[in-house]
């Protein structure tokens, strides 16, 4: 592998050699940073990034989520267009849930910048191309475009491509960068196709499943140390960790293009997180359901029942355990809100009870679930109780999701904000909300990480807890288990600088044949042995503790 050691020991090299002190507060705010101290290990972070970025190669900022790779991202434009002088322009991309986060903190950190959203319907987007390109024709232009800043979330790169290849761009930073962890996929296809001399991605989760994700992003970064080319080749040397000298060199390698820090090492201050796992039981109708399901027995869902798709069984198991509402046809004909859309589900049962539990205590949550349809039953019940509330999922648009976020931590008489995992989990801050209720648990760990990270995060007060839902003896308990053992993986691999070749994906644990067979089985001698309800009361104070 000596193509790869022989660029890595000449960024090294020339890193070495560079003296570049550590930034200072000051410096930042001369090239225009406002309304904000970065901590120590922030001015590293930009400072590194820097290094990188003038030594003439892409980088990976990997904090652990929460940790301020935003601001850091920012005090990076400022110093290229500071203290390098490169007016722009520079791309910004990331979700469209965090885009008017983004603009929000460069106009607060960064006034002086000049930052174009370009996120708007098919003809406002129109009207800026033609704004733009007609500044691009006037070679007399101070710059060679009317802004410094685009902000732009993924879909407008696959839809506009032709139009942003034409702009001579001098950054690019993507937001939740593991999305480039796929080389196949469209939007890596299309932005390797713009012209960037330097790339920066950020993601609280470099490394997910397996060394090809990894050579995926090293690739996007550092083209000429690990061109696409010798991914099978790269693949191959590194895939045995059990041999520490092979972790070793791996590490080594990686080492110069990515930088991780984690909460415990840098944030002494930030308040604890804890996680707890609140098993609940099933409800007799949800029993019943349960066993149609697995035995495909529609009739047990009576005049719906001809309508009920079982195909994917797993997917309907974790739909029942959830509530049985969920089924076409199974909540009453004549339907009105009252005690039974609680009684009827062992989880929202414990939902109302819990609820009840911090509201007296004055806590405010944030729950996830990754069924917007759950979101939707939650958000019935939380009207029959009288709960004042926020939502926010992938079918809230724009302005909308930042009006959520804003009235939620301007408002503190706001109880509880209904989030999706996948659509509500990324880059959103909520440290208005000290406790995290995790209705359904995800395959993949790293969303229900990113989830509890918008309250887990710099500028919370309290200590956070993470309450994770989990139906006993049911196929949420395998789910749980198999994530857990892929986040300790995860885990070794980013922290310890070890990585893996062989880790199941999450799209693989739900359609490997045995690994299905094995959580549909799980616990059901003990669930169905009875078709009473197992739903029990639960001591919260004992449980969560006295706060």
């Amino acid at each position: 592998m000596t193509e790869f050691t022989r660029g890595v020991d000449r960024i090294t090299r020339e890193g070495k050699e560079e003296r570049r002190s550590r930034w200072l507060q000051g410096d930042l705010e001369s090239w225009g940073l406002s309304n904000v101290t970065l901590r120590p290990y922030q001015l590293e972070g930009v400072s590194w990034v820097a290094g990188c970025l003038d030594r003439g190669h892409g980088c990976i900022l990997g904090d652990e989520m929460g940790l301020g790779k935003t601001v850091q991202s920012i005090s990076l434009l400022l110093y290229l267009s500071g203290c390098k002088r490169k007016c722009g322009p520079y791309l910004v991309l990331c979700p469209l849930s965090v885009l008017h986060n983004w603009q929000s903190e460069l106009t607060r950190f960064a006034p002086g910048l000049n930052v174009l959203s370009y996120s708007g319907g098919k003809e406002e987007r129109e009207a800026q191309r033609e704004s733009v390109l007609a500044h691009l024709t006037h070679q007399h232009s101070k710059r060679p475009v009317p802004f410094q800043v685009m902000l732009a979330h993924y879909e407008v790169v696959i839809r506009d491509n032709t139009f942003l290849q034409k702009l001579p761009w001098q950054c690019l930073i993507v937001d939740e960068g593991h999305r480039l962890k796929n080389s196949s996929s469209v939007l890596y296809r299309q932005l390797k196709e713009l012209r960037v001399p330097f790339s920066l991605l950020l993601t609280g989760t470099p490394v997910q499943n397996n060394l090809t994700e990894l050579y995926s992003l090293l690739s996007f970064v550092a083209p000429d140390v690990f061109p696409e080319s010798r991914l099978e080749a790269f693949v191959q040397h590194y895939n045995d960790v059990t041999d520490q000298s092979v972790a070793s060199a791996l590490h080594s390698v990686v080492e110069p293009f990515l930088l991780r820090r984690v909460k415990s090492e840098v944030m002494e201050d930030l308040p604890a997180k804890t996680e707890v796992v609140l098993y609940t039981g099933l409800s007799s109708m949800q029993k019943n359901y349960y066993k149609a399901i697995l035995t495909k027995d529609l009739s047990a869902f009576g005049e719906g029942g001809s309508k009920t798709r079982l195909m994917n069984i797993l997917t309907q198991l974790r739909k029942c355990v959830n509530h049985p509402y969920l089924f076409d046809g199974a909540e009453p004909e004549t339907f009105q809100l009252g005690e039974h859309l609680v009684t009827t589900s062992g989880k929202l049962y414990v939902i109302d009870k819990l609820l009840n539990h911090l509201k007296q205590r004055g806590h405010r949550v944030l729950m996830f679930s990754q069924m917007t349809r759950m979101l939707d039953i939650i958000q019935d019940y939380l009207g029959y109780r009288g709960y004042s509330y926020e939502r926010l999922d992938g079918s809230v648009r724009g302005e909308e999701r930042f009006l959520a976020v804003r009235n939620f931590s301007e408002d503190e008489q706001t109880f509880v904000f209904l989030l999706s995992t996948r659509a509500g989990g990324q880059g959103l801050n909520l440290v208005g909300a000290d406790t995290v209720v995790i209705v359904d648990s995800d395959f993949n760990p790293q969303n229900d990480l990113q989830a509890a990270a918008r309250a887990h995060r710099i500028g919370q007060t309290r200590p956070v807890k993470v309450i994770r839902l989990v139906t006993r003896h049911s196929v949420e308990e395998m789910v749980l288990k198999r994530a857990m053992a892929k986040l300790q993986m995860t885990s070794t691999v980013i922290e310890g600088g070890q990585f893996t070749h062989g880790t199941v994906s999450s799209s693989s644990v739900a359609t490997d044949s045995a690994r299905l067979s094995d959580i549909l089985k799980f616990g059901l001698d003990t669930l169905l042995g009875s078709e009473e309800s197992s739903i029990v009361d639960e001591d919260f104070e004992r449980i969560l503790g006295r706060q």
